[in-house]
């Protein structure tokens, strides 16, 4: 009975690990290929020949920080608009043909993309390459875009209290200047944009030397260099003036506290503490990856921060740490504790003290790193055998500003984080002061 019992032990600990082999192994080989034309645009290729489908992305490098002042709202509206021109002619093509097609905005970046039979690769290079040259707007097509645009900040933001706070939060934690107050935009702005809104976002910000070409998928590289030379090669350059610089400022000295109040709420409340990240993850990748498995490690239900603030003093119903990184003006990390009432609100305010300083004393286990970097390169694995997923984690990487090698070497570098490395950083970033709290609580609440 005691051999049968060591076996089926010896057994479940080996399911792990063969697992990840498994999916290593069973994922079809690709090739990345990078290259830049003379105007500027690069062209990121990942071929993997697993069936005759291509997925395009094309992603610029701008969004919704570099709306102007009064005019929050108007890269995300031109990337409804970027759908819309053309006389439909793009989409009318990609529903002909069967294909899947989106867009998003993000602060950094507008991305479109679609994935279609490699057959009509051609014609996709085509009508991406007259979206980055011209936009021509519809009257009736741009109000209604304006109605769809507002109703969709009616549903995210103005009844959405988790939005709401956090478009509050972005507006008082970063400088106007340099972050914007929200991808959607102020409502009073949206209503306000003109069509010279968008055609002056365009044309300062499409450029080839502004925008990344990411393919994955089946498709011939010399065709898709010609392809590119044909459809894009002609189209100049532009002078990219990006005065809205990522800045580390000094240590804070003051701490930013924002209070939101919602009837929608109930008695529910909650409070999050915003820490500056001392470094650019785009300029320090190997910290970067470290920070990111600390903060997964930290987000286990069994760490101790999570137990002793939901199931040892009962004062949390949902404790979250977030790491933000290739975002914002710098990058953060955020602990967001949820309460069911006030009270409890204060009794976890006050535990966090505590616990901030035990973390810094403890930090991570071993047993923990371990788990969530056995995670993280299943994550990735996955990643690498979907052209759609894995393409836009190259995307993201490359406006982030990282080279096609370090994302390539990112399984070793997860392999090779030490703990050591996980902890340094959290009591690097934990032993100064957050830079901002933010509290949500019932309406009408006053602490005086």
């Amino acid at each position: 009975m005691k051999n049968k019992s060591f076996f089926f032990f010896y057994l479940k600990s080996l399911v792990i690990p063969i697992f990840v082999l498994f999916v290593f192994c069973s994922q079809a080989k690709y090739n990345v290929s990078d290259f830049t034309l003379g105007n500027g645009l690069r062209v990121v290729c990942i071929e993997k020949k697993t069936s005759p489908i291509i997925f395009f992305s094309i992603w610029y490098r701008c969004g919704s920080k570099n709306d102007a002042i009064s005019k929050s709202g108007v890269a995300h509206y031109l990337e409804h608009m970027a759908f819309s021109s053309n006389k439909m002619e793009f989409s009318n093509f990609l529903e002909d043909i069967g294909a899947a097609k989106n867009a998003f905005t993000s602060l950094k970046t507008i991305c479109f993309y679609e994935i279609f039979s490699n057959e009509h690769i051609e014609s996709v290079f085509s009508h991406e390459a007259i979206r980055m040259v011209t936009l021509a707007i519809d009257d009736d097509i741009f109000l209604s875009e304006k109605n769809a645009i507002l109703e969709e900040r009616s549903t995210r933001v103005d009844n959405e209290p988790e939005g709401a706070l956090q478009e509050a939060a972005l507006a008082n934690i970063f400088s106007r200047e340099i972050a914007g107050i929200g991808i959607i935009g102020w409502k009073h702005e949206i209503e306000a944009i003109t069509k010279e809104d968008l055609y002056d976002f365009h044309n300062k910000w499409f450029a080839p030397n502004n925008a990344i070409i990411v393919i994955s998928g089946d498709f011939d590289l010399d065709n898709i260099k010609m392809l590119a030379e044909k459809y894009f090669g002609n189209i100049p350059s532009k002078s990219i003036d990006d005065n809205l610089k990522e800045n580390i400022a000094d240590p804070v000295s003051c701490i930013r506290e924002i209070r939101y109040s919602s009837s929608k709420n109930g008695e529910h409340s909650s409070i999050e503490y915003v820490y500056r990240v001392p470094f650019f993850a785009k300029e320090n990748l190997r910290k970067a990856i470290a920070l990111e498995v600390a903060v997964m490690a930290m987000n286990r239900p069994a760490f101790f921060v999570k137990k002793m603030l939901k199931d040892i003093s009962n004062c949390a119903t949902n404790v979250v740490f977030e790491y933000e990184s290739r975002t914002f003006p710098y990058d953060i990390v955020c602990l967001e504790s949820s309460a069911p009432s006030i009270d409890d609100l204060d009794n976890a305010e006050n535990l966090w003290s505590y616990l901030r300083n035990k973390l810094m004393c403890v930090g991570i286990t071993a047993s923990e790193l371990d788990a969530v970097k056995q995670r993280y390169l299943i994550s990735l694995a996955y990643e690498k055998d979907d052209i759609a997923r894995m393409s836009n984690h190259f995307g993201w990487m490359l406006i982030g500003g990282y080279s096609v090698d370090e994302i390539q070497s990112m399984d070793d570098l997860i392999e090779s984080i030490s703990l050591e490395e996980c902890n340094d950083l959290l009591r690097e970033i934990f032993s100064q002061k957050p830079c901002a709290i933010i509290r949500a609580v019932p309406k009408g609440y006053d602490r005086e």
